[in-house]
């Protein structure tokens, strides 16, 4: 039974550990997805301010009262607005910045489109002659002693 004793104690600290390891996972989950307050644009997760530390700390302690991820980052959310959140939410006016760029899309594809089909059609129209410039052509082509090729799709009078 005493074999045993060191073994279950082995077996015990490798299992605070895990939970230990997996508890900060969580905190990084987290942290990951707040905007540091005194940081441009850096995640609570990736800086190393003071005031990212206490928010991790504060996440982890959150964490082991058991609370949830929603619950925690509506208790950012109470105190520093929507801001502290990387990702706006989609909701009320953050939906515009999640839509706008779907929309501008799709309106920059329909107008390359449109100017691509507009190319198109105005490319294979064929090119009319005036009777001025038909009467010139005659005119030199005569000068010169040749006949023109009659133009497809007509019997050869020009």
């Amino acid at each position: 039974m005493r074999r045993f004793v060191p073994l279950l104690l082995l077996l015990l600290a490798g299992l605070a550990l895990a939970q230990q390891v997996q508890l900060e996972a969580r905190v990084f989950e987290i942290a990951r997805q707040l905007r540091c307050p005194s940081c441009v644009s850096e995640s609570v997760a990736d800086s190393n301010s003071p005031i990212s530390q206490q928010m991790r700390v504060l996440i982890q302690e959150q964490l082991e009262q058991g609370r949830s991820e929603e619950e925690i980052f509506a208790y950012f959310q109470g105190r520093y607005g929507d801001w502290i959140m990387l990702d706006p939410p989609k909701r009320g006016i953050h939906l515009v910045a999640w839509l706008l760029p779907v929309i501008v899309a799709v309106l920059a594809l329909a107008t390359v489109a449109l100017l691509v089909r507009r190319w198109l059609a105005n490319s294979r129209k064929p090119i009319e002659a005036t009777p001025e410039e038909l009467e010139r052509v005659r005119r030199q082509l005569g000068a010169a002693g040749a006949q023109p090729d009659p133009a497809p799709g007509t019997d050869g009078d020009i």
